[in-house]
């Protein structure tokens, strides 16, 4: 059995290859400052040579090809299982690091054993923040969430400011949240185990319920805000044509409708489960209308 590592890179990616290219030249270029790691890719099923590029390019990374699309939960939870490490650090294909990103999470959960996750501060690629901490989502974040039109409107109004952290994001220290995503989340690799990885019946909000259900056996979650990664949001996972859209659409009010109820424990027959199925229906229908309409308008 080979040594364990301090840090093990997990990387899920699909049809994207200069994404993954990208990323892993980041990776490279990283100051480990000491820590030991090693860099797992995982395919799922890629058609434009994404594999063959990692292999050639890149000999060192550990390479998972799966024959088909598993998801990113399924992926990263494969890539996990195959490492040998104290750290996992998920990373998103479509991101860039600095070079002290990943040392900078790792020596907080180091010098913080109550913190079991650590995230970064994602930035679009012109340096803007994405908000990458948060808060479990209350009602009014269906039309006050991260990037819904009110909050563009009104982005230093108290409820979108307490919800995304903003005074806390733009300061130097690190703060507990309720939830961070994962184009850079570093996590305790016996804590992973132990909550079964990512939920793999989830696609959104697969980061909201882990944080969830790693907060209910006493662990805490940490953004470090002098951590930057860009990140490209949203290339990830290719191309996005009226269909994939989507998807998207339907699989993310789906997943919001489960993970409110999860959260709290609502029942079968709690009218408060019926009233979020009805609200997250309406808001899907309208924005699968706005899409439909914008590709009609593509074309003609």
């Amino acid at each position: 059995m080979s040594a364990l590592k301090d840090i093990a890179v997990i990387i899920p990616g699909m049809n994207t290859r200069q994404y993954v290219q990208q990323c892993l030249e980041s990776l490279a270029r990283s100051d480990w400052r000491g820590f030991s790691h090693e860099v797992i890719y995982v395919d799922n099923g890629s058609k434009d040579d994404s594999v063959g590029m990692v292999r050639q390019q890149f000999p060192y990374v550990k390479v998972i090809a799966n024959a088909a699309n598993l998801g990113f939960c399924k992926g990263a939870n494969q890539g996990s299982a195959a490492a040998q490490s104290r750290y996992l650090l998920h990373l998103n294909n479509d991101t860039l690091l600095y070079p002290d990103s990943v040392p900078l999470l790792a020596e907080f959960l180091d010098q913080h054993p109550e913190v079991a996750v650590a995230g970064s501060r994602l930035l679009n690629p012109d340096l803007t923040d994405q908000w990458s901490a948060r808060r479990f989502p209350a009602w009014y974040n269906a039309i006050l969430g991260r990037r819904s039109v009110l909050s563009r409107w009104f982005p230093d109004s108290r409820l979108v400011r307490h919800y995304l952290f903003k005074d806390q994001l733009l300061g130097q220290e690190p703060f507990p949240v309720d939830w961070v995503p994962t184009p850079c989340l570093l996590v305790r690799s016996d804590i992973f185990q132990r909550l079964g990885g990512f939920p793999e019946d989830y696609y959104y909000w697969h980061e909201s319920i882990f944080c969830h259900r790693l907060r209910q056996i006493g662990s805490l979650v940490y953004l470090c805000p002098q951590s930057k990664v860009v990140h490209f949001e949203g290339k990830g996972g290719g191309p996005r044509p009226y269909t994939v859209r989507r998807w998207h659409i339907v699989d993310f009010h789906g997943g919001a409708y489960r993970y409110y109820c999860e959260r709290h424990g609502f029942g079968r027959f709690n009218p408060l489960r019926w009233f979020a199925a009805a609200a997250l229906a309406t808001r899907a229908v309208i924005l699968l209308s706005a899409n439909r309409l914008g590709s009609f308008l593509q074309r003609t």
